[in-house]
């Protein structure tokens, strides 16, 4: 890792170290109660997968796919590098995200560097579409060494959160999961009415096939340093609808070339006529229709590998588009198509 990379994951510790005395005496009332080792839920919890979600068929500042550029550099890169975002577009010096990320790790990072933070998410619920399906139809999985090298917040950076942590002091996270079970009932996307109930969840270790759905809640990691496919990526999950096609056979040869393990997700489609504009707006279900008029043989069924041919044509072809929205808006409408799928489909 680089120096400064290094410095981020320090400030991180000594931020959650401030407040550990408090975070450790309420997670240990807890786990006493019910006579459970907090060393021992902690390693549990940091067992889970870290999940990278992104959308495989997406084009790169390079002009490339996403999966093109990945087996072509062997590297899995952040939005400074690639241009590329399943959430907002402000990768630049004063936009939200370089804003955020000054803010989160107290100004380590250069503000003419690329290599910043890599975004995923800890995969609690080991949920079969990844941690957070907002960000991508596909995910990879993470060796768990590159915890080491892990920082973590409690919600979305865009939202400022106040708890973040390293994986030494992860201690700040069960304190946040416990304080909200207490107050709201609520475990990250999950109704849940009890800690005792929160603890058997987190001490679970059977597989999970369930689809998560899960948009907008989640254990928000940060990855500093490289992400090598060889070296870091244990799986690469791939959306169904994609089974036969040539992003299929792109990613045997990604998992061939760096000994990934290549899974996959259950395919997620919706019948057009169930688009309803109230979840995503009233240019949702037009979008839909028109994706499925021009790359879906007009079967009204929308998924993600559609949704993705359309976001290729999008780029290259904006005029086309002009019906629905300019290329800006384009580009909001084709994400937020795909949060539909990922929550109903």
């Amino acid at each position: 890792m680089l120096d400064y990379q290094t410095t981020a994951i320090k400030n991180v510790r000594t931020y959650a170290e401030k407040n550990k005395t408090e975070h450790q005496a309420l997670v240990e009332e807890i786990c006493t109660t019910f006579n459970v080792d907090v060393n021992f839920i902690t390693r549990k919890i940091l067992n889970r997968p870290i999940t990278l979600n992104f959308h495989p068929d997406r084009k790169s500042n390079n002009q490339l796919l996403i999966i093109d550029s990945l087996i072509e550099q062997g590297l899995y890169h952040g939005q400074f590098h690639t241009g590329t975002t399943n959430g907002g577009k402000s990768a630049y010096v004063g936009g939200d995200r370089f804003l955020w990320e000054q803010r989160l790790f107290c100004n380590a990072y250069p503000h003419d560097s690329k290599e910043r933070p890599k975004y995923g998410a800890l995969n609690l619920f080991n949920y079969a579409d990844g941690a957070s399906a907002r960000f991508g139809s596909s995910f990879f999985t993470l060796k768990n060494e590159v915890v080491k090298r892990c920082t973590f917040a409690y919600g979305d950076s865009s939202t400022n959160p106040t708890t973040l942590c390293t994986s030494d002091t992860f201690v700040s996270i069960l304190a946040a999961i416990f304080e909200d079970v207490r107050k709201n009932k609520k475990f990250l996307d999950r109704l849940i009415s009890t800690v005792q109930e929160t603890l058997a969840i987190l001490l679970n270790t059977s597989k999970n096939n369930d689809l998560g759905r899960n948009l907008d809640y989640c254990i928000e990691t940060h990855i500093h340093g490289d992400i090598s496919l060889a070296e870091d990526v244990e799986c690469f999950y791939l959306d169904g609808s994609y089974q036969g096609s040539q992003i299929a056979k792109k990613a045997e040869l990604l998992c061939q070339m760096y000994a990934v393990e290549l899974c996959w997700i259950p395919k997620r489609q919706l019948f057009i006529k169930d688009i309803k504009e109230f979840f995503r707006g009233e240019k949702i279900p037009m979008l839909a229709k028109k994706i499925d008029n021009t790359f879906g043989d007009s079967q009204g069924v929308i998924n993600a590998a559609i949704i993705g041919m359309a976001s290729q044509d999008s780029s290259t072809n904006p005029l086309a588009w002009n019906d629905i929205g300019n290329e800006s808006e384009i580009f909001q409408y084709i994400k937020q198509l795909w949060h539909t799928v990922a929550y109903f489909g």
